[in-house]
C-alpha cells in the first residue's frame, strides 16, 4: 500500500468529505491509485436524526464572535492594564536596594547619635522631628496600618527612650509611658509566635535603661519578668568567643548587648557596606561605641536614601524584594507581560546566591532558608544552574530544618518554601528527597491544629495558600487555576515582621492584584469562545450522544485554558482539545466495546485510512471512526500549512500505532497475558500516546519541528512517568481487579505485597517525574512545544486526582474548577 500523504495547500481549504489531493486548489487524500469520492463517505443517521458533521471547524477563529459585543473587553480595561504593564515595568527597572517603610524602633536609635561637631545635639537631627510627627493617637509609635503589640512596645520604649536622652517632646514621652503602663500585662496574651525578632532581646534591655532613667512603668509584673528570664537565658546560650569569631544573627540585636559586645573585636565582623546585618540600630550602637567612620557611613546613606527623616529596620533588602516580587508576579499570572525584567531580576539573584545562600541583601554575611529556598527555586525554574547542598547549612544539631541558627521556634513561610522548593528536585538530591515529606507532614499539622501564625510576616490568607499547596501539589497545578486562587489570597497590604513590623512596597504593591484581576478577566470572553467552537465540532462529530462516549471535550478544555492560557495559542489549545478528546474516546472504545473483531476492522480502517471498512459496524463505532477520521484530515491540513510540508504521513503513523496499542492491550487482557515488568518499562518509554495527543497542538505554536523532534529523552521521559502513573491509579481504583495490570507482574516477580508493590511503582513514578524535570529545564530549542510536553504531564496528574479521592470527587472538584475558570474574578 502506498503510504498516504497530504499536500500543504496554499489556498483556503475548502469543507469537504473527500480525502484529500492538490487539484485545482483542492486537496485530497491519494490511496491506492484513486480517490475517496464525496458519495462513498459515510453518512450516519444517529438515533434516528440527521447530523452533519463540522469540516473546516479550524477556518473559524475560535476567538472572534461576531456580534456579540458583550463578550469584548472594554477598551478602557485594555488601556488599564497597558497602564498597569508599563507602570510595573518601572517598578522593575528602578529596583535597587529595595521600597521598604521607616522604623520607628530603628530611627529612634539613629536619633541617639550625638553630633561630631557638637555632642549636645543630634547628628541626625531631622529623625527627631519624625519621632514627634509620627507618634499615634494612642501614644505609641509602630507600623500604622496594622496593631501588633509586640511591635508597638518595642517602638514606643525606644521613641521615649531617644526623645529623653534630648529632652525633647516631654508630652509625647508621657503618652508614650501612659500608653505602655496601659498595654503592659497585656503582653502576657499575645501569641509567641508572632514576637518580633529578638524581642526577649531589645525589650528587657530597653526596660533595664528605662528604669536607670526612672520611668515609672510597671516592671515587676510577671509577664515582663518572664521575658526578662528568657532574655537572660538566651544570653547565657551565646559563647562570647563565638560571637566575637563569627557571623551569627546576635550581630542583628548589637543595641541589646551592649554590656557584653567587645567593641573593637565586634568590627571585624561587619558587613562591607558597613554596617552590621543591615540593621540601623544595631549599627547605630556599634557607632556610638566604637566611633566607626564605616558604620557613620552606612547611617549616613541610608537616611539620605530616605529623605532624611527616618531609618528603615534593615536595609539594603535587593534580594529579598527581587525575589518576592518575582514570585508574587509569577502567582498571580501576570508576568507573561514582564519577560525580560524577570528574566534580568532573577539573573541578578542569581549572581548573588554564594555557597552558604541567600540573605534578604546582597552584603549580609549571613543567609536564612527562606530567601534561599526562593531564590535557588526561582533559578532553577528558568534554567539556571543551582545546587541544593547548601541547604545543609539550615540544619541544627539534630538534622532539623531551620531559618537561622539559635531560633526559639520554625515559621511558617519559611518551611514552606522550603517544601515549595523541594517538589522542584532532581534526581539524586537527597536532602530535598528526605526534605519534603517531613516538611509536609509539618506544614499540614499546623493547618489541621490552626497554628498558622507566622514569625515572619502577617498575611491575609497564609493559612489558605499553604492548605492549597497541601492539597495541589506542584506537580499537579494548573497555572491559571493557581493564580485564580492566589488573587483571592493576595494581600497587597500585607507586612512582614523583624525586629519591627514592615512593609515592602515592591512587593505587595495594589498595581499587581489590580493587573492580575483585569487580566483574569479579559480572558472569560475567549475561554467561553473557544468552548463554544469546541462543542460545535463535538456535535457536529456526533459524539456529544452519551450512547457513544462519556468524555466531554470540557475538561480538556479547563486543562489546556489553565495552563497555556496565552491569547497567541488559541489555535494550539483547540488542537490539544480535539485530539485529546478523540484519544480518550478511542481508549474508552477499545477497553469497553464487546467485539474485538469490530476494533480489528476499524484498525484495519484507520491503517489504510478508508472509511469504507467500517460501513458494516454498528453506530458507536462508525459515528467514532469519523469523528476520529474528520478531525485528524482537518488537523493535518492546518498543521502542513502552519509547518510548511505535508505531515499527515506523521500523524497518520502515530495514529495506526496508538490504534495497534489499543488492540494489544485489549487482545492481552482478553487471554489473561502477563507482560513481563521490564518489558513493561521499556515499552513505556516508546509509548505513542503522549505523541498523537500532543503533536498536533505543536505543529500549532509557532515552532518548525524537525521530522525526530519526539524521538527525545524528554519524550521518553513523559511517556513512562504516565504510563506508571495512570496504570497506578487505575490499579487503585480497581482495587487490584484486572489481573493483567503490570502491578500484578511486579509482584510476582519482586515476590513482594501489593502494599510494598504499590510503594514501589509510587516511587518510580515521582521519580521519572522528577527525571522529566529535569530534561525540560534544560536550555533546548523549541521552549513552547517543550513546554507543551512537560504540563501535559501536570495536566494528566491533576486529572487523575490523588489516591485518597473517589472517582466521584475527582469529576465534583474538575466541575467546580471549569466553573472557577470561567468566572470573573
Amino acid at each position: 500500500m502506498e503510504s498516504i500523504s497530504l499536500l500543504p495547500s496554499v489556498s483556503s481549504v475548502p469543507r469537504s468529505r473527500a480525502p484529500l489531493d492538490q487539484r485545482n486548489g483542492i486537496l485530497s487524500f491519494r490511496q491506492k491509485g484513486r480517490y475517496v469520492k464525496n458519495e462513498q463517505s459515510l453518512r450516519l443517521r444517529p438515533l434516528g436524526k440527521f447530523f452533519s458533521r463540522v469540516y473546516g471547524a479550524f477556518q473559524d477563529d475560535p476567538t472572534k464572535d461576531s456580534g456579540d459585543r458583550n463578550n469584548s473587553i472594554l477598551v478602557s480595561d485594555e488601556e488599564r492594564i497597558e497602564t498597569l504593564v508599563m507602570q510595573i515595568k518601572a517598578i522593575f527597572r528602578s529596583m535597587n536596594d529595595g521600597e521598604i517603610s521607616p522604623s520607628a524602633y530603628d530611627t529612634a536609635w539613629v536619633a541617639r547619635i550625638p553630633s561630631k561637631d557638637d555632642p549636645a545635639k543630634p547628628h541626625f537631627p531631622t529623625t527627631l522631628d519624625w519621632i514627634l510627627k509620627n507618634q499615634h493617637e494612642d501614644g505609641s509609635w509602630g507600623e500604622p496600618s496594622i496593631f501588633l503589640l509586640y511591635d508597638r512596645l518595642v517602638c514606643t520604649l525606644a521613641c521615649i527612650l531617644a526623645l529623653k536622652s534630648w529632652s525633647r517632646g516631654p508630652e509625647h514621652t508621657e503618652r508614650g509611658l501612659k500608653f505602655l503602663r496601659a498595654q503592659a500585662e497585656h503582653i502576657g496574651k499575645e501569641t509567641t509566635s508572632l514576637r518580633t525578632s529578638g524581642f526577649e532581646i531589645v525589650f528587657p534591655s530597653m526596660l533595664n535603661e528605662a528604669k536607670v532613667i526612672g520611668f515609672d512603668l510597671p516592671y515587676g509584673i510577671p509577664c515582663w519578668t518572664e521575658i526578662f528570664a528568657l532574655r537572660e537565658k538566651k544570653i547565657k546560650r551565646i559563647p562570647v568567643e563565638m560571637m566575637h569569631s563569627v557571623h551569627t544573627t546576635m550581630l542583628y540585636s548589637l543595641e541589646a548587648l551592649q554590656e557584653v559586645v567587645q567593641w573593637k573585636r565586634i568590627l571585624k565582623l561587619q558587613s562591607r557596606d558597613g554596617s552590621f546585618l543591615s540593621s540601623p540600630s544595631a549599627t547605630a550602637a556599634a557607632y556610638m561605641n566604637s566611633g566607626d567612620a564605616k558604620c557613620l557611613e552606612f547611617l549616613t546613606y541610608i537616611i539620605r536614601r530616605f529623605q532624611e527623616y527616618a531609618a528603615p529596620c534593615q536595609y539594603p533588602f535587593d534580594l529579598l524584594e527581587r525575589i518576592w516580587a518575582v514570585d508574587t508576579i509569577q502567582r498571580l499570572g501576570i508576568d507573561h507581560y514582564f519577560k525580560d525584567e524577570i528574566s534580568d531580576t532573577i539573573n541578578y539573584v542569581h549572581m548573588n546566591i554564594g555557597e552558604k545562600g541567600v540573605s534578604w541583601g546582597r552584603d549580609n554575611p549571613i543567609p536564612d532558608v527562606d530567601d534561599t529556598c526562593m531564590a535557588l527555586r526561582l533559578a532553577r525554574l528558568h534554567g539556571l544552574p543551582v545546587s541544593s547542598e547548601v541547604l545543609e547549612n539550615f540544619k541544627d544539631e539534630n538534622g532539623a530544618f531551620i531559618c537561622f541558627p539559635g531560633e526559639t521556634h520554625r515559621g511558617i513561610s519559611d518551611m514552606f518554601n522550603l517544601y515549595r522548593f523541594s517538589q522542584i528536585s532532581f534526581p539524586g538530591e537527597e536532602i530535598l528527597e528526605v526534605a519534603r515529606p517531613i516538611i509536609e507532614q509539618y506544614l499540614q499539622k499546623c493547618v489541621d491544629n490552626n497554628q498558622m501564625d507566622d514569625k515572619w510576616s502577617l498575611k491575609k490568607a497564609l493559612d489558605k495558600e499553604v492548605a492549597r499547596a497541601l492539597r495541589y501539589p506542584w506537580n499537579m497545578s494548573l497555572q491559571k487555576l493557581e493564580a485564580r486562587e492566589y488573587i483571592n489570597h493576595y494581600g497587597e497590604n500585607d507586612v512582614w515582621i523583624a525586629k519591627t513590623i514592615y512593609r515592602l512596597y515592591n512587593v505587595n504593591n495594589p498595581k499587581y492584584l489590580e493587573l492580575a484581576k483585569l487580566d483574569y478577566n479579559r480572558l472569560q470572553p475567549m475561554y467561553k469562545r473557544e468552548i463554544k467552537s469546541i462543542l460545535k465540532w463535538w456535535t457536529g462529530c456526533g459524539l456529544n450522544d452519551p450512547f457513544v462516549t462519556r468524555v466531554h471535550p470540557k475538561a480538556a478544555h479547563l486543562a489546556i485554558a489553565a495552563t497555556l492560557s496565552d491569547p497567541e495559542f488559541k489555535e494550539c489549545r483547540i488542537a490539544y482539545i480535539k485530539s485529546t478528546s478523540i484519544e480518550d474516546v478511542l481508549e474508552d472504545l477499545f477497553h469497553k466495546h464487546d467485539s474485538i473483531s469490530d476494533l480489528k476492522l476499524l484498525s484495519q480502517a484507520v491503517k489504510q485510512w478508508n472509511p469504507s471498512l467500517v460501513s458494516s459496524l454498528g453506530l458507536k463505532v462508525k459515528v467514532i471512526f469519523m469523528g476520529m477520521y474528520d478531525t485528524l484530515n482537518e488537523l493535518a491540513i492546518q498543521a502542513s500549512n502552519a509547518q510548511g510540508r505535508d505531515v499527515f504521513p506523521r500523524l497518520h503513523e502515530l495514529r495506526m500505532g496508538r490504534i495497534q496499542y489499543y488492540l494489544k492491550h485489549r487482545e492481552i487482557r482478553e487471554i489473561k497475558h502477563f507482560v513481563s515488568w521490564n518489558e513493561y518499562t521499556e515499552n513505556g518509554k516508546k509509548d505513542h500516546g503522549v505523541a498523537i495527543r500532543l503533536l498536533p497542538a505543536m505543529f500549532l505554536m509557532g515552532e518548525i519541528l524537525p521530522d525526530n523532534f519526539l524521538q527525545s529523552k524528554m519524550h521518553e521521559q513523559l511517556s513512562l512517568y504516565l504510563r506508571l502513573l495512570t496504570d497506578v491509579r487505575k490499579y487503585e481504583n480497581m482495587m487490584g481487579a484486572e489481573t493483567t495490570s503490570p502491578i500484578h507482574s511486579y509482584i510476582n516477580e519482586a515476590n513482594c505485597t501489593e502494599e510494598e508493590a504499590i510503594s514501589h511503582v509510587k516511587k518510580m513514578t515521582e521519580d521519572a517525574f522528577h527525571e522529566l524535570l529535569k530534561e525540560y529545564l534544560k536550555p533546548r530549542d523549541y521552549p513552547h512545544c517543550r513546554r507543551l510536553m512537560f504540563e501535559h504531564g501536570r495536566i494528566t496528574r491533576f486529572f487523575l486526582g490523588d489516591n485518597i479521592s473517589s472517582l466521584l470527587a475527582q469529576r465534583e472538584k474538575i466541575n467546580d474548577d471549569l466553573e472557577r475558570l470561567l468566572s470573573p474574578v
